[in-house]
């Protein structure tokens, strides 16, 4: 007879399933296509850039989870950023909707391994619930408290300064603020720079891999810090030059490059400053990829 599992407390601690009753977690573990799935060392589990069909659970051993180096001196090599255990979990960033639905890591079986396989369908569930709220419970009271949160905040940086008081008073109709599960990228170093964001709350980890595949912590961001805003400077490469991670639950301001380069327009001193400062990101991140 096959094993069963039962933790419906374990699966409460995950974010994106945290909103659902105990009714309805019990009839995730009770779904046929959820099982238990066991690996040997150094299989396969998922696949960095695959279309995400589940997410998993740790219940014993442990996976590493590896991403495929894009800058400095580990072009297209795997480094391991991670390893979870029992408890931990992984595989729900592709899950939601509004991504790209495709992995953001390769994740290998690391000791004797037990999973608990959770279909897609089944996660959506919980995103509509953490989106929306209680059934029949109108999330627009939360949603006008973020926005005033969001406000206060800008009013509170100095990269915000020039923007006049009608503007912060829309700030919904071009800012988003956005979720992000504990552990899940933001940015990865080399790819194309489209937003620059702002941390209302939680943690973001910035790092590099120095030439022997070694992670080098550059920054920990927390609420009020801004971070890539570089790919987005004119005259730049436009390339992202560092990695972004959530350390936890994670709440960003997500600010297009087009409004962020209106505020450039407006404020020089502002575009000299992080210029200035990009230029002393290069030279540190020079001398950290050629040890």
């Amino acid at each position: 007879m096959a094993e069963k599992f039962t933790d419906i407390k374990l699966l409460r601690k995950i974010p994106v399933l945290s909103a659902l009753s105990d009714r309805e977690l019990q009839q995730i573990i009770n779904a046929p296509g959820n099982t238990i799935v066991e690996y040997k060392p150094k299989d396969l589990i998922i696949r960095e850039s695959e279309i995400g069909d589940c997410m998993y659970v740790v219940l014993e051993g442990a996976v590493d989870v590896l991403i495929r180096g894009e800058g400095g001196g580990v072009i297209g090599r795997e480094i391991t950023i991670a390893t979870l255990r029992a408890g931990d979990f992984f595989g729900e960033g592709s899950l939601s909707p509004d991504t790209t639905g495709r992995r953001k890591a390769t994740v290998r079986a690391y000791l004797p391994t037990k999973l608990f396989r959770i279909d897609k369908k089944h996660v959506h569930v919980g995103v509509q619930d953490t989106h929306t709220g209680p059934r029949g419970v109108a999330a627009g009271p939360a949603a006008k408290i973020e926005d005033n949160e969001v406000k206060q905040l800008m009013k509170e940086m100095r990269m915000f300064e020039s923007l006049k008081e009608e503007e912060l008073a829309t700030v919904d109709t071009w800012a988003e603020v956005i979720k992000v599960d504990p552990g899940e990228f933001v940015l990865k170093e080399s790819e194309s720079g489209m937003c620059l964001y702002v941390v209302l709350s939680g943690s973001v980890e910035i790092f590099t891999f120095d030439d022997a595949d070694k992670i080098v912590i550059l920054a920990e961001h927390m609420r009020g810090d801004y971070f890539g805003e570089q790919a987005l400077l004119p005259g730049g490469t436009g390339k992202r030059n560092a990695y972004a991670r959530t350390n936890g639950p994670t709440k960003l301001i997500k600010i297009p490059k087009a409004y962020f380069r209106l505020i450039l327009n407006r404020d020089s001193v502002l575009s000299e400053t992080l210029k200035k400062i990009g230029e002393a990101q290069k030279k540190e991140l020079h001398e950290i990829q050629k040890k």
